[in-house]
């Protein structure tokens, strides 16, 4: 049997030597060359820092501050976890699963096939022909797909702005060209499903079902990458937001019109349903970009009541109209960057992530200084062990520091990490509602930040590659090496 009495012996005493030591030569005795701590002080701190990141929550913030160096973008891995995914559900007719990896994937084709079979599987779910990221160049919107949204969603606004937008897109995206928005006030199609969005009773982009489908997929696998579920919500399909403030301004203008040709009813009646419009669209709980188009939507409206009651001489409903703008305006500062309430949080929230990024840095750094101090000395223990030289000092610096260096920044990048992790609990345990997505989104992109100011998206990229196979390479040859030279130890006992 390998794994005698002796070979522990041996195995104990090589570990109370420092690295560079071999039991064939007698140990440290006679050489100042070598490290003062002993293998076996690196390997329990070590192990300790490994414990640490088995903890969940290191493991999130790993994974996490990992994924914030590739831009919260789907990987490789990313992509065949979907595709693992999709091909469970198909097998067990999951339709959740098979929605949310539709609305996940970036593959056009899978996503096209996966959605078709969630919404036959559960009829339910027919609001993803509605969610799903629609580009022309990309992923075109299906006529037909919004046709029976808009027939199992009677009512709501958002299947018509979607029909609108299709028919749209070829006008207003030229390739080398300036989009002419002056040919869809002329197009009576575009101009007639405009209309009946504008008129339509609702207005729900269907951001509350993503939200409530990400978060029950993300609770029955609490291990799948956040970047999956970023990447969902950041792409959750809506109206193209340009053309809904077009068409507003379209509409005050006839507005305006009404008014100088002196059918004041038919200016303040148009007015009133651009603003009832917008209104309903900034109370629609969707994300906060479609919440700021509709106040700004309403308080153009607004603004034209104002005037269209100042010139008639009706000072009461002009001072209601009036006082509405203000509110509005206020409004629009609240969901500004600058609002200082939310500027001083996104400000703590930089620090924060600096301290993150600059302790996984520290971190990354001091376990690539261990790897490669401990395997220099290791794989030279035989050369120039008596001989003074710089690099023989701090590599014997690098083995006695750097492991409590890497324990200590570990956990430094770990508790530095926790208010973004309950930042991601909230976003998880939440129902949704439109701050819920503002703090995740505020969150998770100050972390970007500091990767994209050092280095730049390709470079950071790069960079986490680079560093992610040199340590695990060269991880795997001192665990080789430390293998091979205990078992020779153990073999042929000086």
């Amino acid at each position: 049997m390998f794994f005698t009495r002796s070979w522990f012996t041996s195995a104990w005493k090589w570990l109370k030597l420092p690295a560079g030591s071999s039991l064939s030569n007698g140990g440290p005795q006679g050489s100042d060359f070598l490290p003062k701590r002993s293998r076996f002080f690196t390997v329990v701190i070590l192990v300790a820092t490994g414990l640490l990141f088995l903890l969940p929550e290191s493991r999130e913030a790993f994974r996490t501050v990992r994924a914030s160096w590739l831009g919260f973008m789907l990987t490789n891995s990313d992509n065949r976890t979907l595709d693992e995914l999709g091909t469970r559900a198909e097998k067990e007719k999951d339709a959740s699963m098979l929605a949310f990896v539709a609305l996940s994937t970036r593959d056009p084709k899978r996503s096209e096939k996966l959605v078709e079979e969630s919404v036959a599987l559960d009829p339910t779910l027919v609001w993803i022909y509605g969610a799903k990221n629609h580009r022309l160049d990309y992923y075109p919107a299906r006529q037909e797909w919004l046709d029976r949204l808009e027939v199992a969603d009677p009512g709501n606004a958002v299947p018509l702005l979607l029909a609108a937008d299709a028919l749209a897109q070829p006008k207003i995206s030229p390739r080398y060209a300036e989009p002419d928005y002056a040919k869809l006030e002329n197009d009576p199609q575009w101009m007639a499903l405009m209309e009946r969005s504008f008129t339509a009773p609702r207005y729900d982009s269907y951001m509350q079902k993503h939200f409530q489908l990400m978060r029950m997929m993300w609770e029955r696998d609490p291990n799948l990458p956040p970047e999956i579920f970023l990447v969902g919500m950041w792409s959750h399909a809506m109206p193209d937001l340009r053309l809904v403030r077009l068409y507003g301004d379209i509409r005050l203008r006839e507005a305006k019109k009404a008014q100088a040709a002196g059918d004041t009813e038919q200016s303040e009646k148009i007015a009133n349903q651009v603003g009832t419009f917008g209104a309903r669209m900034a109370g629609s709980n969707g994300p906060f970009i479609e919440q700021l188009i509709g106040i700004v939507v309403e308080h153009s409206a607004q603004v034209g009541l104002t005037e269209l009651y100042a010139s008639e001489g009706k000072a009461e409903e002009a001072r209601v109209a009036n006082s509405k703008v203000g509110e509005l305006d206020r409004a629009v500062k609240g969901f500004n960057r600058d609002n200082p309430r939310r500027a001083e949080q996104i400000q703590t929230l930089q620090w924060e992530a600096a301290f993150v990024q600059g302790f996984g840095i520290l971190g990354g750094i001091a376990g690539l200084a261990v790897i490669l101090g401990i395997l220099e000395l290791e794989l030279r223990s035989g050369k120039n062990r008596n001989r003074t030289s710089v690099w023989r000092r701090v590599m014997c610096l690098v083995s006695d520091y750097a492991p409590a260096a890497l324990l200590l920044a570990s956990g430094a990048f770990v508790v530095c990490f926790l208010p973004f992790q309950r930042a991601l609990a909230d976003f998880r345990a939440s129902a949704f509602l439109p701050a819920d997505e503002r703090r995740i989104t505020d969150a998770l992109w100050s972390l970007i930040e500091v990767p994209q100011y050092m280095l730049g998206d390709d470079a950071a990229v790069a960079f986490w590659s680079f560093i992610t196979i040199t340590l695990s390479v060269l991880a795997i040859s001192i665990v080789v090496w430390s293998w091979h030279r205990t078992r020779r130890a153990a073999i042929n006992p000086a």
